[in-house]
This record gives C-alpha cells, sequence and structure tokens, in this order.
C-alpha cells in the first residue's frame, strides 16, 4: 500500500506503464473489430453465394474439388476456356462451384469478376450488376469492378447511375472528360421529355467533344431535322466524311429543299461540297466536272456517267483501337470495349434492286 502511495501520476514509469496498456487495449480491440469485419464480410458473401443454388454444381468439377490437392487454377482454366467458346451455363456451373469451396472472402473476389463478366456476355446484366454491386459493397476501391458496373449500367439504360458511378472511378484514376460528357449526351437522349433545351445542351457538348458528333447528330436528324443540316455546317470535313453512311442512306425527301438549291450553286465551303459530291452519287443533283472529295464518290459518279453499271456505297466500321472491324456501329468496340473510336470505312458495290420490309 506504501508503495502504490508513492507512485505520482507524474512518474515516467507510470506513465509507460498507461502508454503499454492502452496500446494493448487498442490493438486488442482492432484485432476484435477486424474479426467482427472479416466474419461479417464471410456471412454476406456466403448467404449471396447461395443464390445460385438454382443453378446446380458441376458434378466434375466436384469430384475434381475432392480429389485434386490445389484444384483451382485448373478450374479457372477450364471456365476461361468455356467461356472463350461461348458456353456459359458451363463455365457459370465452373465459378459456382470454385466460390462454394474456397473459404477466404478476398480470394472470392477475382471468381466474383469473371462469374459477373460471364453473366453480362451472356446477356443477363441484371444479375451482373448484382455481382458487381456485392463485389463493391465490401471492396469499393475497385476500378475494374467499377468499370465493369458503368458498363453494365449502360446496356441497362441505367445512364444516372452509371454516371454516379464513374464519379467514384474517376477519384480513383483522375477525370475522364470524355466518358462524362458522353454519359450526360446518353441521359439527355434517353430523356422522355424533349424541348428545345435538350437540343441546345447536346449542341454545346458536340462543341465541346466533336467525337460525339454521330451520336448528337443521329438525335437531331430523327427529332430535328432544322438543327441536323444547320449542325452539319459547323462540324470539322473530316468528322462529316466519317458520317458519309448516314448522309448516304437518307431518303431524298429527308433533305431540304432549300439546301438542294443552295447547292446547286458553287459551294463556298468544305461542308457545302462533301454534301454536294454525294447528294450528286445519289442522283439527286445532276452531275457536275468537279473534282469529288473521295475515290469512291468520284467513281459512282463515272458510273451514273455511263449507266453501264449502277454503283453502291457499303460501309464497315473499324475501331481505332483494336483495329477490329465489324459491319454495325457502335459505342463501345465490341472487342476491346473502347468508347468513341469508331471509324468508317467506305466501299464500293454493285447497286442490286431489293425490296426491303421494315420489322418494325
Amino acid at each position: 500500500m506504501d508503495f502504490l502511495e508513492s507512485i505520482e501520476y507524474r512518474d515516467p514509469l507510470f506513465g509507460i506503464m498507461i502508454f503499454i496498456f492502452l496500446i494493448g487495449l487498442v490493438s486488442l480491440f482492432a484485432y476484435y473489430w477486424n474479426y467482427l469485419i472479416g466474419k461479417r464480410q464471410q456471412d454476406s458473401l456466403s448467404r449471396f453465394i447461395e443464390s445460385f443454388d438454382y443453378i446446380g454444381f458441376d458434378k466434375e468439377a466436384q469430384e475434381f474439388l475432392a480429389l485434386s490437392p490445389n484444384p483451382t487454377p485448373s478450374l479457372l482454366f477450364m471456365a476461361k476456356m468455356y467461356q472463350k467458346s461461348a458456353n456459359y451455363e458451363k463455365a457459370i456451373r465452373l465459378y459456382v462451384a470454385l466460390l462454394d469451396s474456397i473459404q477466404n472472402p478476398v480470394d472470392k473476389v477475382p471468381i466474383l469478376e469473371s462469374l459477373g463478366l460471364v453473366y453480362e456476355k451472356a446477356g443477363f446484366p441484371l444479375r451482373a450488376k448484382e455481382i458487381y454491386l456485392e463485389i463493391l459493397h465490401y471492396f469499393p476501391r475497385n476500378p475494374l469492378v467499377l468499370k465493369s458496373l458503368i458498363r453494365t449500367y449502360e446496356k441497362l439504360s441505367l445512364f444516372k447511375d452509371a454516371l454516379s458511378a464513374l464519379g467514384c472511378l474517376e477519384e480513383l484514376q483522375g477525370d475522364m472528360g470524355l466518358y462524362r460528357r458522353y454519359l450526360k449526351t446518353k441521359i439527355l437522349i434517353s430523356s422522355q421529355k424533349k424541348s428545345e433545351e435538350t437540343s441546345h445542351k447536346l449542341l454545346i457538348i458536340l462543341r465541346e467533344e466533336p467525337l460525339l458528333a454521330r451520336l448528337v447528330l443521329g438525335f437531331l436528324k430523327d427529332f430535328y431535322p432544322a438543327l441536323f443540316w444547320e449542325s452539319l455546317m459547323r462540324i470539322p470535313k473530316e468528322t462529316l466524311l466519317d458520317l458519309q453512311d448516314i448522309l448516304w442512306n437518307l431518303k431524298s425527301e429527308a433533305i431540304p429543299q432549300s439546301l438542294i438549291k443552295e447547292l446547286q450553286s458553287i459551294p463556298t465551303n468544305p461542308q457545302n461540297r462533301i454534301l454536294k459530291d454525294i447528294f450528286e452519287a445519289k442522283g439527286i443533283l445532276p452531275l457536275s466536272f468537279s473534282q469529288k472529295e473521295t475515290f469512291e464518290l468520284e467513281t459512282i459518279c463515272l458510273l451514273r456517267t455511263h449507266k453501264s453499271f449502277q454503283g453502291d456505297l457499303g460501309f464497315n466500321y473499324q475501331c481505332k483501337s483494336c483495329k477490329a472491324t465489324t459491319p454495325l456501329t457502335f459505342e463501345h468496340c465490341p472487342h476491346c470495349e473502347e468508347l468513341l473510336t469508331l471509324k468508317t470505312f467506305v466501299f464500293l458495290k454493285e447497286k442490286q434492286d431489293e425490296t426491303r420490309y421494315s420489322f418494325l
């Protein structure tokens, strides 16, 4: 008792003892807290994985899991092979079997990512969205999953949600101005309310980002034709040439008579010259002897002169990033998923008399 009374709170030894005690207490609390968080993650992921029970487990995979000491790499390889060959049902069963066999929640994340991608490829974006949100609930700083979630939101036409997710991705990877303007454009275009304010905002975005010309002008062509023709005169010549497919497939009734009369005189700007060349090749304007902007348009006009064969233009679309080619336009490359990398390729073909029926 006399010893305890002799220790004052100013004694250095007493302070060190208190400090060590506090460190131990904090360490114990942190350990217990991490244990609770890990247990919660494990239970949540287990409950989430139970929702895949309706799929069933692959029997061969279960046998392999029971016999092999390290089955995960082999089963992952097999699942990816099935995924590449578009056998999505088999790939899903293998991924679910792997998820059931792995105990560590952190090790389950890459498999859940692959499972979400398979569901996305198989045409089940809602299921993919659930998987990505479950991963981000516990591992929010995952840029790959955020990108996949944004892509899934786009497929579901949830562009506002995609824009919110993009804000999180920008916190990790910096400014993504092109993607942000693209999503804002999609929000405006998909809005049920069409007004002059909508078209005004779209024109502002188009001035800021010429890569959105195809998307914006395609919308204006359908809903605001006067603004469409007016905007064509403002975009760069290279962009206008990249939109030849839109202009070539226009019906003559959609072209203003005032523009046709204006083009019959000598064009004063590059945009008018391109439009005149296209309309001459289509037979809307009489042929002139001026040099055309492209080889294909020049050839079509020469075929019109001789009339032995009728020429037509065909179009393919190439990704500037991965160089993959497709007969359909795209905003995201279907091969590498890059945004707004489309380049139009024009080729000549013989015109066929076809009767076309609308499926709408």
